[in-house]
């Protein structure tokens, strides 16, 4: 047993394994996706760079999309915060200052509405509107008087709680053809102008909405006369087209051609 021991002893000795069981230790090759190219390993993510204080919102804006803020430090308050020396003893007050700036700032880009309540009501088929101070009040149409020899477009009188009161016909002052059928939908708008109790003969009253003037149109100045200078504008809503009238105005009436 020994020499066979021994003679497994006397073969020629090769190169000794070591902990890798012999195997040569290969360079790690590139991953590919299962062609010829190398797939390229994903860049790492850009990390947002937060200001050192700020309000909650701000540094949740300033964490979105690629974590870059430059080129809004006016807009942004965080950086208007980071850009502050924080061992300035005045740091608060210096703060409080930039923040009412960036306030005050944004106040300006940002018109603010003018609302005003107007009463809209139809004419043939269209819509007109009157501010809501001078109407005092909105009644179904009773019986209307006629008076001989009455200006056009004065329809008669009616009796409005004890008070007789001339009826206008809005129709026939804007140059529309009378209401002849006057419905169950038809109401007299009651209206103050120039000291005066006035009624507004009308096809219909519809709603009192609130109109932003810094949206009204003036009319166009080519269908524009001095019969129709109590158009003081047009404004759009809800896909309908609402013409302003002056109330004073509209009780003058000119004849063409008169200054």
């Amino acid at each position: 047993m020994s020499d066979t021991k021994r003679g497994n002893s006397d073969e020629p000795e090769g190169p000794r394994k070591g902990r890798t069981g012999g195997k040569s230790r290969r360079a790690p090759q590139p991953k590919t996706d299962g062609g010829d190219a190398p797939v390229e390993a994903p860049a790492p993510a850009k990390k947002a760079t937060l200001p050192a204080f700020g309000f909650a919102a701000d540094l949740l804006a300033a964490a979105k999309g690629n974590g870059d803020t430059e080129g809004n430090d006016e807009a942004s308050i965080a950086d208007a915060g980071s850009a502050l020396d924080p061992e300035d003893p005045h740091r608060i007050f210096d703060f409080a200052d930039r923040l009412r700036s960036n306030v005050d700032r944004s106040a300006e880009d940002v018109t603010p509405a003018r609302l005003e309540t107007w009463v809209t009501f139809e004419l043939s088929g269209e819509t007109f509107a009157l501010p809501v101070e001078p109407v005092r009040e909105v009644v179904r149409v009773s019986d209307i008087t006629r008076v001989p020899h009455a200006p056009r477009p004065i329809r008669g009188v009616t009796n409005l709680r004890g008070r007789v009161i001339p009826v206008i016909d809005l129709r026939m002052r804007i140059g529309l053809p009378p209401l002849e059928d006057m419905d169950r939908s038809a109401r007299i708008v009651s209206v103050s102008s120039r000291g005066r109790l006035l009624g507004l003969l009308v096809d219909a009253v519809h709603q009192v909405v609130h109109i932003d003037l810094n949206q009204v149109q003036p009319p166009p100045e080519d269908v524009m006369s001095v019969q129709s200078d109590y158009i003081l504008g047009v404004y759009h809503q809800d896909e309908q087209l609402i013409l302003l009238l002056d109330v004073d105005r509209a009780l003058v009436v000119r004849e063409a051609g008169a200054a």
